[in-house]
């Protein structure tokens, strides 16, 4: 005995088939991106994160290179330092501290550097400052010498006028 709806039985069970197919096939992919894109995200936050924490480093031992610097600076002008050393110690340190700013891994390199080329820009102004220092001893030394020498030179001009008065008087005595 034979199924009168064979044909339409096959047909419904093939779109059925068809339709389960698709289902799990959508079931299968939405756990499959639940899964996987959360591990490319998690992967891509672990490096953000690790790149996060290599500048936060980078900051610290900035900072720490940036309060010796600035420790220096404000001893190089006391009394009894030897200026000339502090100013290269200053000067090796900038450099190291530019030097040693990874660009790829900071997101303000402009930051670090115009900070550098402050502190340089300080350290050579105290430089001249201590330059205009000696020379305002300088030129008081020299203001010392000049009223020392005009008070020569009235005294000069004083016993020159008497001179010529006791000439004169001995002209007329002759």
């Amino acid at each position: 005995m034979q199924v009168l709806n064979k044909q339409e039985r096959s047909v419904a069970f093939i779109w059925f088939l068809l339709f389960f197919i698709i289902t799990v096939g959508l079931f299968v992919l939405a756990v499959f991106f639940n899964y996987q894109v959360p591990a490319r995200e998690n992967a891509s936050l672990r490096k953000e994160l690790g790149t996060f924490r290599q500048e936060q480093a980078f900051q610290a031992e900035f900072l720490q290179k940036l309060d010796k610097v600035k420790h220096n600076l404000d001893s190089i002008n006391l009394p009894n330092q030897n200026a000339n050393y502090m100013d290269q110690v200053i000067v090796a340190a900038l450099a190291d501290m530019r030097n040693s700013i990874p660009k790829d891994a900071v997101t303000h390199y402009g930051l670090y550097d115009n900070i550098v080329q402050n502190c340089l820009s300080l350290q050579q102004t105290k430089q001249q400052l201590r330059e205009l220092q000696n020379a305002q001893q300088n030129i008081a030394g020299l203001k010392e010498q000049v009223t020392d020498l005009n008070n020569k030179l009235e005294s000069k001009s004083r016993d020159l006028d008497n001179c010529r008065q006791m000439m004169l008087l001995n002209s007329r005595a002759q």
